[in-house]
């Protein structure tokens, strides 16, 4: 067998084991996918909520649904026009276009995007994988994943389409998590009702909490629910865990996902809109900085709330 004929088949076999990061925003899904795209063998990319969002109708494969069968090129060329001409992203009330989608608009020629699905089966499962496969190959990397925080309800469905796929799935102590989401979006209060909230702080504050608290039992009740359905495609990550201890806690889930622990993987530098943004390295501090900016309240809440969930994962006594 020639040695590009046995490349091919080991490119093969990598595609067919992509690499999902999920969990509740502010967790340290970006740090995760910086993390492993340092990787040579891995190219993860941004989000797509392709499964669903928040609110699930938001889901990009519902809005291409009304483009009926693809087996009709004709709709397949309408949908891919729907890309293209910016009527995804404005089809949408809510929420901006996904940072993948636009990253195909400009990176990805139309033609190229075309072909791929015509030559597809046409199903959901193909237009995801050629969302993800585009990314891949532009990176010139074997294996495929993305990070959609949100598609952590919908890790069933991905399982059922790539059977050998890992689940990354990062966890944050709530507290945190409110913080973090808190800096967020007074720094950038872009959307509804962040816009008409902001003026009044204890609203703005209830509001993020109240949204912390239903997406973080979620993502706990969640957890125990994957680990386990699915104890060999699952693998949750705690933040704390990978910024305070990375090299180990990098090793052993390099090991989960059959990947060469690479040194390049500890080196990173802070990129979300933390309070280290641009710092070299990780930032172990990032577990307990949030202690310097919580409401006594707000600590007891969600300590009242989730304390059996907070002791099981070891954020208190």
């Amino acid at each position: 067998m020639m040695m590009n004929q046995v490349a091919d088949i080991v490119k093969v076999s990598m595609r067919n084991r992509p690499i999902f990061i999920v969990g509740v925003s502010r967790s340290g899904t970006t740090l995760m996918r910086t993390t492993l795209n340092s990787s040579e063998q891995i190219a993860i990319s941004k989000e797509n909520h392709f499964l669903g969002h928040l609110i699930a109708s938001e889901g990009v494969r519902y809005k291409f649904r009304q483009f009926g069968d693809l087996k009709d090129d004709n709709k397949v060329r309408k949908l891919v026009d729907f890309v293209y001409t910016g009527e995804l992203e404005r089809s949408s009330m809510h929420r901006g276009i996904s940072t993948h989608w636009a990253w195909i608009v400009k990176r990805v020629p139309r033609e190229i995007f075309l072909q791929r699905i015509l030559a597809s089966d046409r199903s959901e499962r193909a237009l995801f994988t050629i969302m993800m496969e585009l990314y891949a190959d532009r990176m010139r990397k074997p294996i495929m994943g993305e990070k959609t925080p949100a598609h952590l309800r919908y890790v069933p469905t991905l399982l059922e389409w790539f059977p050998e796929a890992r689940i990354i799935h990062m966890l944050r102590d709530p507290r945190a998590n409110f913080v973090s989401e808190l800096r967020r979006r007074r720094k950038r209060p872009i959307t509804t009702p962040y816009k008409q909230l902001k003026h009044v702080d204890f609203l703005f504050k209830l509001y993020i909490v109240l949204q912390t608290t239903l997406v973080w039992f979620e993502s706990a009740y969640r957890s125990s629910k994957y680990k386990k359905l699915y104890p060999d495609n699952y693998y949750l990550m705690k933040f704390e865990d990978l910024v305070s201890d990375s090299e180990r806690n990098i090793k052993r889930l390099c090991d989960f996902l059959r990947v060469d622990f690479q040194e390049e993987m500890l080196k990173q530098v802070v990129v979300s809109e933390g309070f280290q943004a641009g710092q070299s390295g990780f930032d172990a501090n990032a577990a307990d900085r949030w202690k310097k900016y919580i409401d006594p309240w707000i600590d007891a809440w969600f300590v009242f709330w989730f304390k059996g969930y907070m002791q099981e994962f070891g954020y208190i006594d």
